[in-house]
């Protein structure tokens, strides 16, 4: 199954469907998310649980607690809808990304051609994390100091996979380039 995705992804990695879906990705990041983000902490001084790297429990029970019984349910709105298309759309964003650098920048039979499918891991961390965070939502005012650590650590694992998908788009850049200028020497 992962093979048949991988296939298919690189299939598909036009520069035209890049583009669509870093377009998408870029109108979340750049709108709706602080859109959103606005509604829960409008002085956007509170910050939000899943772009930190870690926290504890007492941390993330005050930043819920600060931003108060209506910005909760914007948050926990943000977490349960636009927060599981958002990972979908940046994965696929990635996913593309990846497959269009390693076609430029390694060989069809190349093993890091399947690596292009790596940021599926951290969509994986994402809606863990995202479970976590609504689950501690739900039983506010009680405590769910299980669920905040659960999101804590998924969300810690989330942060790694996007770093080693960073990593993985420079090799596949640097390849590129290096494949570039060896057909010119040819």
């Amino acid at each position: 199954m992962l093979t048949s995705l991988s296939n298919f992804a690189r299939r598909h990695a036009s520069g035209r469907n890049v583009l669509i879906f870093f377009v998408l990705q870029m109108i979340i990041s750049a709108v709706i998310l602080p859109y959103m983000q606005g509604k829960f902490d409008p002085t956007n001084t509170l910050g939000v649980l899943d772009l930190k790297f870690g926290f504890t429990a007492d941390e993330a029970y005050n930043m819920l607690t600060a931003y108060g019984e209506e910005g909760r349910k914007y948050y926990f709105f943000a977490e349960a809808v636009i927060d599981i298309i958002y990972p979908i759309i940046y994965t696929i964003t990635n996913i593309l990304l990846l497959s269009y650098v390693f076609k430029r920048g390694f060989a069809p039979d190349s093993f890091i051609q399947q690596l292009n499918i790596f940021p599926i891991l951290a969509t994986i961390g994402d809606f863990a994390e995202n479970a976590g965070i609504i689950a501690m939502l739900n039983a506010f005012p009680e405590r769910a100091d299980g669920a905040a650590s659960f999101a804590s650590s998924a969300g810690m694992f989330k942060w790694v996979a996007f770093g080693i998908s960073i990593a993985l788009f420079l090799i596949g850049i640097i390849s590129w380039i290096i494949a570039t200028i060896n057909r010119r020497k040819e």
